[in-house]
């Protein structure tokens, strides 16, 4: 799909994409308010006591790491979550203080963070810190009491020991003074003695010293033991987004799935809604395309260009349809002929055919406009004429005419012709609605009645305004007779694809000329019905002269 074709497709569907911002961005904005603040704050367990040897191996590693992801499923145990809660009195349950754990291992290490969430930053801070004091007090590294004995009467003797060490010392160096001022060999002999026993007796406690150090170390260092390396703090700001950014994001999201929705409306709308399109299927040239005139509730007369504001482009666009068909027509004959049609009802066929007549007739042409939908005619009520006899009166009394064997083609049909308020415009109505109408549209009748209007000199284009092609045969079989090319109408957006390929197989096959495409209702979002093709078409509830007939369905 082409820049332009996405560019079209956001102006079209623009006020739903703003209605999808607008909701979701409101929705978004109305959450974010009503939701209670919260806060987060985390606490982080060193799992093993390898980072205080100065040479870990690998396995005490290893297995600290793997222990780490242990305790962090322990901290979710109902027994340490409930003696967390009883220990620090907390207004929670085991089970809501278990929604608001959060465990996590920090990757390569093993450092345990546990993460509270809750609504009272204190409260946080105070369940996190309660809940790795629990882990650690659950843990093996509290010391049995004899290793706790052990190491005190170590650190005992090790106080005694640095007493006598520091003693020594001075001793020794008070030997070393006197010693540097001694003359007498015996006495310096003596001296040098004392100082040999001293040293091996500082040498021997710093030894003793150094082995119940060694053995403190020993019992304080455990591989499965857990320290808390960091406590939590007191959050000052609720994690989460505000709501600028949450609105935000809601209108983002609302817009992307806005146009999502559209962008589906549009690959499942198998409608025609472009004059380049319709071309494509008919392969006919599109002659004009058309907005919309008038509205719903209006009568046909108010639906006529003459009825419009002179600022509406209606008008204008008539003239371009004008102006086409004819270039398109030059050169056949001196009286123009074109059978106005649509694929399905209700696509604006007559509306176009009556004010392409009026443009035409503006312009200077003599037109005459038959009303050849003797279903469901409607010409009459466009300009406000009396619709007691017309076009289906005329060829009845043509038809016995010439049954009878009588020479009627110079008979007066101007009696069947209505002069309108415009100027060059004549009206054939449709008159009484027969039991017959394909027949006689596809009469020798009215093959020679319009012989006479071509040959009469009266007229310079004759339209007629048929019913559609995909609901009777009427259209097909007066086009076929009068070997007279088809203007087809398209009401944008409500025109199937089905519907417009099955109208161009029946015309081909009947070697109708297709004169062109004409787009209605360009302009408008309101698509119409989309059940189905309208291959029924409904007759008129005008009363008839040749018995009452029943409905049809289109």
């Amino acid at each position: 799909m082409e820049l332009v074709a996405y560019i079209r497709l956001f102006r079209k569907w623009f006020w739903l994409i703003f209605l999808g911002m607008f909701l979701a961005g409101g929705a978004a904005f109305i959450y974010q308010n009503r939701q209670t603040d919260q806060y987060q704050t985390t606490s982080k367990v060193l799992v093993g006591g390898f980072i205080e040897v100065p040479n870990p191996n690998t396995a005490e590693i290893l297995t600290g790491w793997q222990l780490a992801h242990t305790y962090a499923v322990l901290a979710h145990t109902y027994d340490n979550l409930e003696a967390t809660v009883e220990a620090g009195d907390f207004p929670i349950t085991p089970g809501q203080l278990n929604a608001a754990l959060d465990t996590r291992v920090v990757e390569t290490t093993s450092v345990l963070e546990l993460t509270i969430t809750y609504h009272d930053p204190i409260l946080a801070a105070d369940m996190a810190n309660e809940l790795a004091n629990q882990l650690v007090l659950n843990s093996p590294s509290n010391l049995t009491l004899e290793q706790e004995q052990q190491i005190e009467l170590a650190n005992a003797e090790i106080e005694r020991l640095m007493g006598e060490l520091e003693t020594d010392r001075v001793r020794r160096s008070g030997l070393e003074s006197q010693l540097v001022e001694e003359t007498d060999p015996a006495e310096i002999d003596q001296l040098l003695s004392e100082l040999s026993v001293m040293a091996n007796r500082i040498n021997d406690t710093s030894a003793n010293i150094a082995s119940y150090q060694s053995t403190i170390a020993s019992i304080q260092e455990r591989t499965n033991s857990l320290v808390i390396v960091e406590r939590a703090r007191i959050p000052s700001s609720p994690i989460g987004s505000n709501a600028r950014s949450s609105t935000l994001l809601g209108a983002m999201v609302g817009a992307a799935l806005a146009a999502g929705v559209a962008l589906l409306i549009e690959y499942l709308d198998d409608t025609v809604r472009s004059a380049e399109e319709a071309t494509r299927i008919y392969s006919a040239p599109s002659l004009a395309s058309i907005s919309r005139i008038g509205k719903k509730r209006d009568g046909y007369a108010q639906r006529l260009i003459t009825q419009l504001d002179s600022r509406s482009s209606a008008p204008e666009e008539y003239r371009v349809l004008r102006t086409n068909l004819l270039f398109a027509a030059d050169g056949r004959s001196p009286c123009h002929g074109f059978t106005i049609s649509s694929a399905v009802a209700a696509e604006g066929k007559s509306v176009t055919a009556a004010n392409l007549a009026v443009t035409m007739a503006n312009a200077g042409k003599r037109v005459l406009l038959v009303d050849a939908d003797l279903r469901r005619p409607r010409i009459h009520e466009f300009f406000d004429l009396v619709n007691t006899i017309g076009l289906s009166t005329l060829l009845t009394r043509q038809g016995g005419a010439e049954a009878e064997g009588n020479d009627s083609r110079p008979y007066d049909f101007l009696r069947y012709v209505h002069q309108t308020e415009i100027d060059d415009l004549y009206v054939i109505t449709s008159g009484h609605l027969p039991e017959n109408p394909t027949e006689l549209l596809g009469s020798v009748a009215i093959q020679r009645w319009y012989h006479d209007v071509q040959v009469s000199g009266r007229f310079d284009v004759v339209l007629f305004d048929s019913p559609p092609v995909l609901a009777v045969a009427d259209s097909a079989v007066l086009a076929s007779t009068l070997k007279m090319p088809v203007v087809i109408v398209i009401e944008a957006g409500r025109t199937r694809r089905g519907a417009a390929f099955k109208t161009k197989e029946r015309l081909e096959q009947l070697e109708i000329e297709v004169a062109g495409t004409v787009i209605n209702s360009v302009n408008t979002r309101n698509r119409g019905q989309r059940d189905g093709y309208g291959y029924y078409y409904y007759y008129s509830d005008v009363p008839r002269t040749s018995g009452q007939l029943q409905r049809t369905e289109d």
